[in-house]
């Protein structure tokens, strides 16, 4: 099975792609270094913030100096004493602790100080108060903290906190430094965590700054509170009165005062301490999608990681937040995007570089990419194309290309089918074997049948050049093999395979024949039977006679190879009549043992020309006995059959000795209706491209109804082969159809083979259960 992904060799040798990688690695580096994409970082955060929406605990209450309270006090900048009264009434609520968001560095009048700090000292450690700090290296530093006369008796804690650009997020600290020493922020001490480190967090803004309980400092100090609502509660006192300024935005919450912050900082450290990861880690998720992006092949898998992509950097960073720790996308969704889109164009290029613009299937330069190791390449010859494609007036190549990968795939190829100059190719992952050869027979037979363009219907002519020697480069290869489908198309042959030693090829046949009859003599060359079925008593009634030959050198030879070069070398007559003789005397043997049987037997149409053939025929049929009306001669390739001087003479005299003629291979080439009403025949055999999907092909099955139908009415009995499974089998029957021969039934078989089938009292068993 193909990979999505290109090797990791083709993936170096690819310098569009590392050149993507390269640059957009530095760009995405350096932008993350020097945190540019922080803005939209801070968007990214608000936005899953806004999804995770939740309220706060309720723990933590702010109480605020709002305008109600100017109102009352004449202004902002009340008496201390009214402090220290808000401190007493805070506790006589049930306060737990009171938080100040306010320095008090500045001195007032003594005895409203006093007043202040006595209330803090009846109160001892459970009220704290604010204190700022500049940045640690900020120079001329200087810390903002409480009187001394209030330090005595109430500590401070940080208030120190920071907006990030352009105001679209906040941040605190967890700690500063002050006169020299650690101190906690106020959020800190709000959630009891201890001064561990100088450093800020962003608080979790997914909690809505709405919802934390507020009440106003008026109703604090005048006891108009609902009972029990700061009744174990930590309160924070700040401004939020519009009037003092300490208003600050939060992305997709609106303006809040400072004091809330603090409040939403101590909410996310009750639940643990924030950490930030920052951009690498993301970075890195980028990185292994975008080089397996590059990697892709199919742009399925490409889509398949961008896809994987967009839930990592949407998803991901959720559920990282919802554990408290914080990442930032920004450089990764650039890495990322700048890949995918580059990718995506380069891709765009790839796909224009490797698909033949006539018809979208691949073309060479695909195949020499993809398909190095197939053993065998096969070139397809069009050879009317030309005069296909002119006799439209418009461009129907595209058409005609696809319904022939149409009936490619009908076939059984699952391989790909390339598309270039000199016609089409086939990367075939099967070695050359009779099984292949016959295959592509099969299938020129298939793409022989007319092809519907429009409202007209053409005839395409193919021919097949095979190359197998894996041993050379594929780009010589597939020449090989489009330079051998010439010589078949010049040839009229289906198909010629190229030899890598060519200078040979003619010696080669030359010394194929001569050893022909030295084969014929010595068991080389034998004879193989294929059962036949009667499909209305279910017995196997008769054998088709198929010669082979072991070469003792070469191993199996195709029947194809030696029969063709008999024909072309005049070596038929010879091949011919040795099988005839072979079939009949085992036709004698098998009728003895009492088994009524009748034999087929093929006959090249050249051998209609043969002046003596029918009394060879004749003579043949009495030196072995055997009845005339048990032997069929199948006339194979007929070609123009009708322009063969004499031929119906012929077909007409071998009738007259009592043997039946057959029109092998009916429905395709010229084995058409003119043959059927013309030629002296008793059987039609159609073709194997029907046959083996008829449960599946509705065409087929209207073709095969058809014939059966018209050849019934003739006075013709109809042999379907081809047959490969039970489904086909049990239609035939019910469509009417005489005999079957296929695979499913038996392959060709040696004739020993063909006795023990014939004896085996389970096989008439095995073929009555496969066509009931």
């Amino acid at each position: 099975m193909r990979s999505g992904l290109v090797s990791l060799r083709d993936a170096a040798r690819s310098k569009p792609r590392l050149r993507i990688l390269f640059w957009a690695l530095a760009i995405c580096i350096v932008l993350g270094a020097i945190e540019a994409g922080e803005p939209l970082d801070d968007i990214f955060k608000a936005a899953r913030d806004t999804l995770r929406n939740r309220p706060a605990s309720g723990e933590i209450v702010v109480v605020g100096v709002d305008d109600r309270t100017g109102a009352r006090y004449g202004g902002f900048s009340f008496s201390r004493r009214i402090d220290a009264k808000l401190i007493d009434s805070l506790f006589a609520a049930g306060a737990r602790r009171v938080f100040f968001d306010r320095v008090y560095a500045d001195e007032t009048n003594p005895r409203d100080d006093a007043a202040f700090a006595a209330a803090l000292a009846r109160h001892h450690g459970r009220v704290f108060l604010g204190a700022f700090s500049p940045p640690a290296e900020s120079e001329g530093r200087v810390e903002t903290l409480p009187r001394p006369l209030f330090r005595k008796v109430a500590p401070y804690r940080s208030l120190n906190g920071g907006n990030t650009p352009f105001m679209l997020s906040a941040k605190l600290t967890l700690a500063d430094r002050f006169e020299g020493k650690l101190v906690p922020s106020v959020s800190s001490e709000i959630a009891r965590l201890p001064a561990l480190e100088e450093r800020y967090y962003r608080p979790d803004w997914s909690i809505r700054m709405r919802t934390i309980p507020t009440y106003s400092f008026v109703d604090v100090v005048d006891g108009t509170l609902p009972k029990g609502a700061l009744a174990g509660k930590d309160v924070l006192v700040g401004p939020t009165s519009p009037t003092l300024r300490d208003v600050y935005p939060i992305l997709f919450q609106g303006r809040f005062a400072g004091v809330y912050f603090h409040a939403i900082g101590a909410e996310t450290l009750r639940a643990g301490t924030p950490q930030d990861w920052g951009w690498l880690p993301p970075f890195g998720c980028a990185f292994a999608l975008s080089c397996l992006f590059l990697l892709a092949r199919r742009q399925s898998t490409r889509l398949l990681t961008i896809a994987l992509a967009l839930a990592t950097f949407a998803g991901l960073p959720v559920f990282l937040a919802s554990r408290l720790i914080e990442v930032d996308v920004f450089p990764a969704v650039l890495l990322f995007s700048i890949i995918s889109y580059r990718g995506m164009s380069l891709a765009r290029v790839e796909t224009t570089r490797r698909t033949n613009a006539a018809s979208d299937l691949p073309n060479l330069v695909a195949l020499v990419e993809e398909a190095g190791d197939a053993p065998t390449v096969i070139a397809i010859k069009l050879r009317n194309l030309a005069e296909i494609l002119a006799s439209f007036p418009n461009d129907v190549e595209r058409a005609l290309i696809r319904e022939i990968e149409r009936r490619f795939r009908v076939a059984g190829d699952a391989d790909t089918l390339y598309h270039g100059e000199d016609g089409l190719y086939w990367a075939c992952r099967r070695p050359v074997s009779d099984e292949l050869l016959q295959h592509l027979r099969g299938l020129h037979k298939l793409l022989a049948q007319p092809i519907q363009l429009g409202d007209r219907s053409v005839d395409l002519l193919t021919s097949f050049g095979i190359d197998c020697s894996i041993d050379r480069p594929l780009k010589s290869r597939i020449a090989s093999a489009t330079l051998s489908a010439e010589e078949a198309a010049r040839a009229n042959e289906i198909w010629k395979l190229y030899d890598a030693q060519r200078s040979h090829a003619a010696s080669w046949q030359l010394s194929l024949m001569g050893r022909l009859d030295f084969a014929i003599d010595s068991g080389e060359i034998w004879v193989a039977y294929q059962p036949k079925v009667l499909l209305a008593t279910r017995e196997i009634v008769g054998m088709e006679a198929l010669v082979r030959w072991n070469h003792p050198m070469v191993g199996p030879l195709s029947p194809d190879q030696f029969i063709a070069a008999a024909e072309t070398h005049n070596k038929i007559a010879a091949l011919t009549y040795f099988v005839l003789d072979r079939a009949l005397t085992d036709l004698a043997r098998l009728q003895a043992a009492g088994h009524a049987l009748g034999v087929s037997v093929n006959l090249s149409p050249k051998m209609l020309e043969e002046r003596d053939l029918v009394e060879r025929v004749a003579e043949a049929l009495a030196r072995h006995g055997v009845d005339a009306a048990d032997v069929t001669l199948e006339i194979t390739e007929i070609g123009d059959l009708l322009g063969i001087p004499g031929c119906i003479q012929t077909m007409q005299r071998l009738v007259a000795t009592g043997v039946k003629l057959s029109i092998d291979d009916y429905g395709t080439g010229n084995a058409t209706l003119e043959y059927l009403a013309r030629l002296p025949s008793h059987e039609v055999k159609i073709d194997r491209t029907f046959i083996t999907d008829l449960d599946e092909n509705r065409d087929n099955l209207i073709l095969v109804r058809a014939t059966l139908e018209m050849a019934h009415r003739l006075g013709r009995s109809v042999v379907a082969e081809g047959v490969e499974n039970e489904g086909v089998l049990r239609l035939l029957k019910k469509l009417g159809c005489d005999v079957a021969q296929g695979y499913l039934l038996s392959r060709p078989i040696p004739l020993p083979d063909l006795i023990v089938l014939l004896e085996d009292s389970a096989a008439p068993d095995r073929v009555r259960l496969v066509i009931s």
